[in-house]
């Protein structure tokens, strides 16, 4: 266990350091809320990648398309939707931060299936879901990127611990990190089907 004074101390260093980043974090759409009070950090994430239609082509005027063309089209008026990051630094740093997804305007906890969905691409494993359904501990939504709690403290990665990182992380670079993973790399698409419309994240190819 952290002691409490200290917990905070800690708390208050890296709030300090976000404020210091402001400029940065806001020019990708990133913004430090007011509500922000020991020992929850929260921060709105607007996303500002455009939604993409893709339907199929047609034939127009002389230009002629193989069978089975697509055409894609940004619509100006719709963007994936903000969202809120809330970080519980209790016990930090002997404990990595606890992420939840929360709706930006109720502050209810954002349920998976509404969800936004979180990319991450390596040049070996490619494109790959970072945002899972169901945490085997707390039954929640969780991002599986290191230096967040619910990554460390999954089963799956009981040989990958937070304390082999915490001495060049911060809670800038985590925040940095979701925001690669949520909106950076991520593009929502749209498809037109015969029987009906899908939603797709698609990530960018981009390291």
């Amino acid at each position: 266990m952290v002691d409490s004074e200290v917990s905070r101390l800690k708390f208050n260093r890296e709030v300090q350091t976000l404020g210091e980043q402001r400029t940065t974090m806001e020019s990708r759409g990133i913004f430090l809320l007011d509500s922000t009070r020991y020992p929850f950090v929260e921060l709105a994430f607007v996303p500002r990648h455009l939604l993409q239609v893709i339907v199929p082509a047609v034939q127009t005027g002389a230009i002629i398309l193989p069978q089975g063309a697509i055409m894609a089209a940004e619509i100006p008026s719709v963007a994936a939707r903000a969202f809120k990051a809330r970080f519980d630094l209790t016990g930090y740093d002997l404990q990595a931060p606890s992420l939840e997804f929360r709706d930006f305007w109720t502050d209810n906890r954002l349920e998976y299936a509404t969800m936004f969905r979180a990319l991450e691409y390596e040049k070996d494993r490619k494109a790959h879901l970072v945002l899972l359904d169901d945490h085997p501990i707390t039954h929640k939504p969780f991002l599986c990127v290191r230096g967040i709690r619910e990554y460390h403290e999954h089963p799956q990665h009981s040989g990958d611990d937070w304390l082999l990182y915490r001495q060049q992380m911060n809670l800038f670079s985590i925040v940095m990190s979701l925001w690669r993973v949520t909106i950076d790399l991520v593009h929502p698409q749209m498809f037109y089907q015969p029987n009906g419309l899908q939603v797709n994240w698609a990530a960018e190819e981009k390291l």
